[in-house]
C-alpha cells in the first residue's frame, strides 16, 4: 500500500500527567503516515483525486489543540480514530506523537507511535 506522510505537524498542546504541566500549553510534534492506494491521484496528476495536505494538517493540529491530554498515548489514539473517521480512503493509519518533556532534561525527546487500520485491512 501507498503512503503519505506529513513529518513533524508542529502543535502546542495542554498535555502531560501532572495538572502543572497541563497548565500553559506546550509544544509536541506529530508524524502521521496515511496509508492508501496513491494510484487514482497518481493516474489524473489532478488535485481531487488526492488528499489534501494543508486540510489534513490543519484538521490534525485542531484536533491535538482542542482538548487537553494527559497521555500522549491518548492524543496518538484521539488523532488516528478521527483520520480514520473522516477520511474513507485512508485504510490505515501510524501517528507519532513526540515531545521534549520538562522533567527529563537529559532526554531529548519521548515518542509514543501507534497504528490503526480499517477492520478487515492488515494490522501489521
Amino acid at each position: 500500500m501507498d503512503k503519505l506522510i506529513l513529518h513533524q505537524v508542529e502543535c502546542f498542546c495542554r498535555i502531560g500527567v501532572p495538572a502543572a504541566e497541563r497548565k500553559r500549553r506546550q509544544k509536541i510534534w506529530m508524524d502521521l503516515a496515511f496509508e492508501l492506494d496513491l494510484r487514482p491521484a497518481v493516474a489524473m496528476d489532478q488535485p481531487g483525486f488526492a488528499l489534501d495536505y494543508c486540510v489534513l494538517e490543519g484538521e490534525v493540529r485542531a484536533l491535538a489543540e482542542k482538548k487537553p491530554c494527559r497521555l500522549m498515548e491518548t492524543l496518538a489514539e484521539t488523532v488516528a480514530m478521527d483520520i480514520l473517521k473522516r477520511r474513507p480512503a485512508v485504510k490505515a493509519v501510524c501517528v507519532r506523537v513526540t515531545k521534549k518533556p520538562k522533567v527529563m532534561p537529559k532526554t531529548g525527546s519521548v515518542c509514543v507511535e501507534i497504528r490503526r487500520c480499517r477492520e478487515g485491512y492488515p494490522d501489521l
